[in-house]
């Protein structure tokens, strides 16, 4: 088959992820695109692949596995390559070929099927990158680009592991960025247009504008800046474009695109690599506590620290000086004990952090016995002692882009969150749960919350912002692993429990159970961190009722505002509360209610609750029955008193919150009135140190320009003066207050034997004195004092001669300024 018959070769490279994304690319695929699609993703070449098998179930497309023989590729077809080969385009046919790289290569190798393909298709060739980690791709992209084909890698946001289509877009030669999903719907319109991508490129939906100066900050610097704060973005932007005195975006865009040395100024400017020690002194303060109480608990193990954003390593090592304490001071404190690692994306930065040297002026923000005891101040510089330098470990690390660490007992993510938008903040927070140990702390900044990822976080001290990861949340495991509020697991790093321990987990495992066989755990803000059995009879969910945490807000209606009562109810009164009973029928049950018992945390804890869902059979009342006892009768009455009671305070606490929320709404609505007055009061003064400053800016042009002039005019008389002495034929010098000669004529310069007149001038002295004339430093020096012109006669070789000095007076005040001497 000819190459111009040939249908459009469609390459597509996967790793890490892959699967997850291949699926949702074939299932899109078009019917009849006149395409054939040949995957390469890695696979171990020790086990036997069924992507083939599990591709076939998501597609009408026939799906066909590469052997030996080399293929003629068939339009509307997928072709998967097996472990342990790499597949090529070669003559005109896709087959298998041994692999070609080292033994650590990945294969089957995505480079060199896009290679193959650039080779031997040209223009009718696509290459796609999806889901990875690693590299493996970007080398072929470039060769696919050069060849005239199209490029696309999977939009990095959606991607599990963005390292291949990260890296493949680094290279500046992608055509599109889209999801997976996007690209097989949109795949009929990218082979019939290619490189007419405008309206392509609408469909990833509404791109910031900045997103131009984003693909070059990416380009450059390899930091993905699209999920950030536009604010902050935007004030540093701007303040670039003053300094480079570029008024339009567009041509700033442009500016960056021709000279990289912006970009990389533009990129500092981003890196707020600002910190001190101790930062925020009372959050240390209670910090101090539980860095204590941790090493207490953990004298056998190594306590792993991660500072994520470490900047110029303040914070890393005010750390280590509250872990040296702690541990009972620098003699104690070894990598066996304690390691920090601290990163950051800014590589200048941390070359300053791993000197572990900074201005004395530093020292202000340390207490003075941590000064005397870890610091050293040699001259205007404050050294970190060496002990403390060799527990922290610097490296740079990319905490939205790269892996992170695991297995931390405490992790430092301050005045980071503040900067991302709030998904980077969620998938950030999601990462750090991931790196911590169960009951591992997690230190934010002053500003800064866990936010949706409360779930995933218990509040240990609020206003210091110290929080734990949960331990009471479902493991996937089959295995359940949880342990009572007072004693959180501690993960695959924790040496096996103590006989207490264990007991005391037993014991609130059994506990548990008999109070609430079928029920959960809460939060006193209403999230859900742990189902007991079965509680799908007092659950409704539908599409109209996606979270993104697990919360009370799954309960049935009836059930929803009566449960968060409960828990503000028992919490406070710190006894057990019961909800009236609701006519749910099931399998067994005609009634249930829920009962909600407090948990209570020693400490600085968060408080949680356990409920229990209780079931019945309907309670028939005949109120019109003439046959009830008056036992019966109390016993109903009392049964009415009981619910009006627990409606009353229910209702109670549901005015005591209205009012709490109406007296809150006003304050902020007095915040901002006084906000509001603030701002327009600020306004005013802009507006009003505005015109001053455009005052201020005119009068400087007027300045600058009659400078300009007065330059010009100076100019001008010096060219003259300078004139004037070279044409005179006598020996003339005119002298400044210091005695330095200042000019002088040619003449003069042969008369008086001086080499040369130095810019900064010489001193009267240096002249040689002609036979008969008089010593000229005593004449200068006396005719400053008398302010007068004298004139002397003396004979030289030459004859007669007349010597003569005159003052040269300045302005209104008549200040002498120099003299001239003369000799004719």
């Amino acid at each position: 088959m000819a190459k111009a018959e040939l249908p459009v070769i469609i390459g597509i490279a996967a790793s890490a992820g892959g699967l997850e994304a291949t699926t949702s690319l074939v299932k899109n695929l078009p019917a009849k695109a006149n395409a054939s699609y040949v995957v390469a993703q890695h696979m171990s070449p020790t086990h036997k692949s069924l992507l083939w098998s599990l591709i076939g179930r998501e597609t009408e497309l026939p799906v066909i596995e590469l052997k030996n023989e080399d293929l003629t590729p068939q339009p509307d077809t997928i072709y998967i390559a097996p472990p342990n080969f790499d597949v090529i385009m070669d003559n005109g046919k896709i087959g298998l070929r041994e692999p070609s790289g080292h033994p650590g290569t990945p294969k089957p190798l995505a480079d060199r099927l896009f290679k193959s393909l650039a080779d031997e298709c040209g223009e009718r060739c696509v290459g796609i990158v999806l889901s990875g980690t690693g590299s493996d791709g970007s080398y072929g992209i470039r060769a696919i680009r050069e060849a005239g084909g199209v490029t696309i890698a999977q939009e990095a946001g959606t991607a599990k592991y963005e390292g291949m289509p990260s890296s493949a877009i680094h290279t500046g030669c992608i055509d599109l960025t889209m999801s997976p999903d996007m690209i097989g719907q949109q795949l009929t319109g990218i082979l019939a247009s290619p490189r007419d991508f405008a309206e392509l490129k609408s469909f990833t939906g509404n791109p910031s504008k900045l997103l131009d100066l984003y693909h070059i900050l990416l380009a450059r610097t390899g930091v993905d800046f699209r999920e950030y704060k536009e604010t902050t973005i935007n004030r540093r932007i701007a303040r670039r474009m003053v300094a480079q005195d570029i008024d339009v975006y567009d041509d700033y865009v442009e500016f960056c695109r021709e000279n990289a040395s912006e970009v990389d100024a533009l990129y500092k400017d981003m890196m707020i690599s600002v910190t001190r020690f101790f930062r925020d002194q009372s959050q240390f303060n209670q910090l101090t506590k539980v860095i204590q109480t941790m090493v207490e608990e953990n004298q056998d193990r190594q306590l792993r620290v991660w500072v994520a954003g470490s900047a110029t390593g303040e914070e890393a090592y005010s750390l280590a000086i509250l872990f040296a304490e702690a541990m009972g001071g620098l003699e104690a404190i070894r990598k066996e004990r304690i390691q920090i690692f601290a990163t950051d994306i800014d590589t200048q930065a941390l070359e300053v952090a791993r000197r572990g040297v900074y201005p004395l002026s530093a020292a202000n923000d340390v207490p003075r016995h941590y000064v005397d005891d870890y610091l050293h101040i040699s001259g205007d510089t404050l050294e970190v002692d060496k002990h403390l330098r060799a527990v922290v470990l610097f490296s740079r690390h990319n905490i939205i882009q790269d892996p992170p660490f695991i297995n931390m007992d405490m992790i430092s993510l301050r005045n980071l969150l503040i900067y991302f938008g709030s998904s980077l903040q969620e998938k950030v927070l999601s990462r750090m749960a991931y790196a911590l140990v169960p009951n591992g702390k997690l230190f934010l900044g002053s500003s800064e919350t866990v936010g949706a990822m409360h779930g995933h976080f218990e509040t240990q001290s609020l206003p210091d912002k110290i929080y734990s990861k949960r331990g009471l949340r479902q493991s996937v495991q089959a295995t359940a692993n949880f342990l009572p509020l007072t004693t959180l697991h501690r993960g695959t790093q924790t040496q096996t429990r103590n006989s207490s321990n264990t007991q005391t987990f037993d014991m609130f495992e059994t506990l548990i159970r008999v109070l609430a066989p079928n029920g959960f755990i809460a939060t006193r803000d209403n999230v859900i961190i742990r189902i007991i059995g079965d509680i799908s009879d007092v659950t409704e969910l539908n599409e109209n009722s996606a979270l993104l945490r697990l919360s009370t807000k799954i309960l049935k209606s009836d059930l929803r505002p009566e449960a968060a009562s409960l828990i503000t109810l028992c919490l406070r009164s710190q006894t057990v509360r019961s909800g009236r009973w609701y006519n749910i029928k099931g399998a067994d049950f005609d009634q249930l209610r829920l009962t909600c018992y407090p948990l209570l945390m020693e400490g600085d804890g968060e408080d949680h609750v356990l409920f229990s869902v209780e079931k019945r059979e309907a309670q028939p009342r005949n109120l019109t029955s003439d046959d009830m006892t008056n036992q019966d009768r109390m016993v109903y009455v009392r049964q009415i008193e009981d619910e009006i009671a627990s409606t009353r305070e229910a209702l109670q606490q549901t005015i005591e919150e209205l009012q709490t929320s109406n007296e809150e709404l006003q304050s902020v609505n007095e915040e901002m009135q006084a906000t509001n007055e603030e701002l327009q009061a600020t306004n005013e003064e802009l507006e009003t140190s505005n015109e001053e400053l455009q005052a201020t800016n005119e009068e400087l042009i007027t300045v600058n320009e009659e400078m300009q002039i007065n330059s010009t005019e100076l100019q001008q008389l010096s060219i003259e003066l300078a004139a004037i002495l070279e044409a005179t034929p006598y020996p003339t010098l005119v002298v400044d207050p210091a005695l330095q000669i200042r000019h002088g004529s040619d003449a003069a310069i042969r008369y008086f034997g001086l080499s040369e007149l130095p810019q900064s001038g010489t001193h009267v002295s240096a002249c040689v004195d002609a036979n008969g004339m008089p010593h000229l430093v005593p004449k200068v020096a006396e005719c400053f004092r008398h302010r007068e012109s004298e004139t002397l006669e003396f004979d030289d070789d030459n004859g007669a001669k007349t010597l003569t000095f005159t003052p040269i007076f300045k302005g209104i005040t008549q200040d002498i300024i120099g003299v001239i001497v003369t000799v004719l």
